[in-house]
């Protein structure tokens, strides 16, 4: 017996098993070649950081994680910084059950573990999304292990895998559409209740649009086979429990969401376009950058093959036109819900995404797979006629785009594969649909052949595009330079305060890379980066000239007078950095160059004050007013004043003699000068200078000491 026909055979025996595990394996397998042709660790010194895995997820895992080895509270930390809701931070970022396992690791190995569970929860996807196309399609072919493999590798993966918030939704949404057409098919509701609680309960934001898509699915399913009463009944109760189990961390994330920056609902006034039709159709073509900024193209992307393979779905006459009809329409609503301002501020739950651009493209990416595998299935049944017509009209239109479009997205790498795979495409699919009939094989073997060449294209197709836009570039040892320093002083800065009774004090640092340090570290501090800080507390940071957006405060901008006044006690200067201030603080503790310097004077976190009426009125107010300040449709008190007045209004206000800041000359003493575009400074005082400035700016702002050294940028 021959080898090709020991493996037919064997395929067919073991059959459920093969699929299955074909379908976690093939993902799980070519990320971890795709690993180590990055030399991601441990293949080599760079990590699976970026952009807010680096910033916020790490340092939130480091918290999460001290906490339950030393079965601390859960619901609040000191560490993020000037206290924080650390039950909100689990509740949007850190909700997965299996982040529970990380205690098994040490602490060490936390940046692995969170690479790690990203591959395995890749290789999730492939397996829940053939489990889908299993129950769609009422048959199980390796063929669907292909398209699973599209989905878990797809643009929105390339550009969004480092959200490890999500990754839960994604591996359990083919989940719950299963269990939803069971519902729809009369059968149990239980699949679809335990995913979307699930799902729900592990990332609330990609649910909301998880959930809107099952309505709309649900909706489509009922007019392609007629509306059942049953049916209809038990995917309401079951959607509403759902919601209602989930509400174990929506309702307190709720409250604390209701205090933040994202909560001030405005509908657009008037509907938008954001891109040409060309400029969102090149966003299916291979190795397109994908868009994590604040530009609006959306990440879909998921095989040039695709692009004749719906089309060969909707040229099909053995599918119903009332079927063809909601599908399309359906997958229309989606592409235009990426283009149109109002459909976009529906589906991201009545807002617009700060950055991240359609965070539901992953809805869109499994019913263009779900469409297109049926397409696949009726290439051999289409007439000659619209065989040829399917395949010249995705040509014609990527032809055309490519020449057209100027978008800075279609690089040339970009241009060369889709045209590489668009024409291999189209010849093993010509191959694949006359082989029987051209070819004199035995048992069509001509046939397999043809049909594996367009799966062995189609996935190195799939696995050079998330090479090419998957990058990574952070090395592990320069995220974690300062790490072991940092820590070796914090563990003396704490030692030497036990016993105090004022052990709430802060730290801070000098030049951070990490804005959540403290977190990573484990000490109190006067920064914070999170979607979850609370918008009245940003407000004030930004009145006394602290630096900050809508998502983080940050120590950079204090003066002493505010370090006093918010309890910072130490700061850490790293090997490479100065901190001139030898008046107001001393060298405490040394590790490798790393100082920790202490503050001469500082005061605890929570101390009594008698303050005048002027600031009782500042400091208190009722929950409506709060947020009508967040969203600024109500002053906050004294909002009209620079942050120098600020703080000594505060001063007054606490009814302390002097002032915090005086400002140093003017230009009628010539004191400052402006000359080409910088302002000069003469000053022959010892002090204390800082400069704040009023104008929101793009480029740096650099210091320049008269000696022509750089002191740094701002």
């Amino acid at each position: 017996m021959s080898g090709f026909k020991k493996a037919e055979l064997f395929l067919r025996k073991h059959n459920k098993a093969v699929f299955y595990a074909a379908s976690f394996l093939l993902p799980l397998f070519l990320t971890l070649i795709l690993f180590a042709l990055r030399r991601i660790s441990p293949f080599g010194n760079i990590t699976f950081l970026k952009k807010d895995l680096y910033q916020q997820y790490l340092p939130f895992f480091y918290e999460y994680y001290r906490k339950l080895k030393a079965k601390e509270s859960l619901w609040y930390s000191w560490n993020g910084g000037l206290g924080a809701n650390f039950l909100a931070v689990i509740a949007y970022y850190l909700a997965s059950p299996l982040n529970l396992l990380s205690v098994f690791f040490p602490e060490k190995y936390i940046l692995e573990f969170m690479t790690y569970s990203v591959v395995i929860k890749t290789g999730l996807m492939g397996l829940t999304f053939s489990s889908y196309l299993s129950y769609h399609f009422k048959e199980k072919k390796l063929s669907m292990v292909f398209f699973s493999l599209a989905y878990s590798m797809s643009a929105y993966m390339a550009a969004y895998n480092w959200n490890i918030e999500w990754m839960d939704v994604l591996f359990i949404a083919p989940l719950v559409l299963k269990g939803l057409e069971k519902t729809a098919d009369s059968g149990s509701p239980l699949t679809y209740y335990l995913s979307l609680s699930y799902a729900i309960f592990t990332n609330y934001y990609l649910s909301i649009m998880l959930c809107i898509y099952s309505l709309l699915y649900f909706i489509v399913l009922s007019v392609i086979r007629g509306p059942k009463s049953g049916s209809i009944l038990k995917f309401s109760l079951f959607s509403l429990l759902s919601g209602l189990t989930g509400s174990v961390l929506i309702l307190p994330e709720y409250f604390a969401l209701r205090f933040t920056t994202f909560t001030n609902i405005r509908f657009p006034r008037e509907v938008k376009f954001y891109l040409s039709p060309a400029d969102l159709f090149l966003r299916h073509f291979v190795a397109v950058e994908t868009e994590t900024g604040l530009d609006h193209s959306p990440n879909i992307y998921c095989g040039i093959l695709l692009l004749f393979l719906i089309v060969f779905y909707l040229a099909s006459a053995n599918t119903g036109k009332k079927e063809k009809i909601c599908y399309l329409t359906l997958l229309i609503f989606i592409l235009l819900s990426f283009n149109v301002n109002l459909l976009n501020f529906l589906w991201h739950g009545l807002n617009y995404p700060d950055s991240l651009p359609a965070r539901q493209g992953y809805l869109y990416v499994i019913l263009l797979l779900t469409l297109s595998y049926e397409g696949l299935s009726r290439v051999r049944t289409l007439s000659d006629r619209g065989f040829f017509l399917s395949l010249i009209i995705p040509i014609l239109l990527t032809v055309l785009t490519l020449i057209i479009s100027k978008n800075e997205d279609l690089t040339g790498i970009s241009r060369v594969l889709t045209l590489i795979f668009l024409s291999v495409s189209a010849v093993l699919l010509t191959a694949y649909r006359y082989s029987p009939d051209r070819f004199n094989f035995p048992g069509n073997r001509m046939e397999l052949i043809t049909y594996s060449l367009i799966f062995l294209s189609f996935t190195l197709e799939i696995f050079l595009n998330m090479y090419f836009t998957n990058n990574r570039t952070i090395k592990r040892t320069d995220y974690f330079s300062k790490f072991e320093d940092y820590r070796i002083l914090n563990g003396e800065m704490k030692a030497a305060n036990i016993g105090n009774d004022s052990l709430l004090y802060r730290a801070d640092e000098v030049s951070r890379n990490v804005r959540n340090d403290s977190l990573s570290i484990g000490y109190s501090s006067l920064s914070f980066f999170s979607s979850t800080v609370n918008g009245l507390l940003i407000k004030n940071m930004s009145k006394y000239g602290f630096m900050n957006s809508r998502v983080f405060y940050l120590s950079e901008g204090s003066t002493a007078f505010t370090s006093l006044l918010y309890g910072q006690k130490y700061i850490f200067v790293p090997h490479d950095r100065l901190f001139t201030g030898e008046d107001i603080t001393y060298p405490y503790k040394f590790s490798n160059g790393a100082v920790l310097c202490e503050f001469k004077e500082s005061i605890p976190n929570g101390f009594v004050l008698r303050p005048n009426d002027s600031i009782k009125n500042k400091l208190f107010m009722s929950a409506s007013n709060a947020e009508k300040i967040i969203d600024s449709k109500l002053p906050s008190p004294n909002s009209e004043e620079t942050p120098p007045e600020a703080q000594n209004a505060l001063m007054r206000d606490l009814n302390v003699s002097g002032t915090a800041l005086m400002k140093y000359g003017t230009e009628d003493d010539d004191t400052i000068q402006k000359e080409n575009g910088r302002v000069i400074l003469s000053f022959t005082d010892s002090c204390h200078l800082y400069a704040y400035n009023f104008s929101k700016t793009t480029g740096e702002l650099s210091v320049r000491m008269s000696d022509g050294t750089q002191e740094g940028k701002m």
